[in-house]
């Protein structure tokens, strides 16, 4: 059974630049993984294995994405 999720990439902080957290997508999957996994399957920069992107975590809401940043 699929249902919508919401792929959220935390901020990050690295060398005097900075972001805040943002919505990478929204999509139809069976899990949270399986969603990162199709949104992000020819992103270099995706690891399936720690859910991170650029070594940044990816959440499934907004409000765990904006409790955590990464320092990169």
């Amino acid at each position: 059974m699929s249902k919508e999720y919401e792929v959220w990439m935390e901020g990050y902080s690295i060398t005097g630049n900075s972001a805040p957290a943002c919505l990478l997508g929204t999509l139809k999957a069976g899990s949270f993984q399986e969603a990162c996994d199709t949104l992000l399957e020819h992103d270099t920069l995706y690891n399936s294995m720690n859910l991170s992107r650029w070594g940044c975590r990816l959440y499934p809401s907004e409000e765990q994405a904006r409790k955590n940043r990464c320092n990169i």
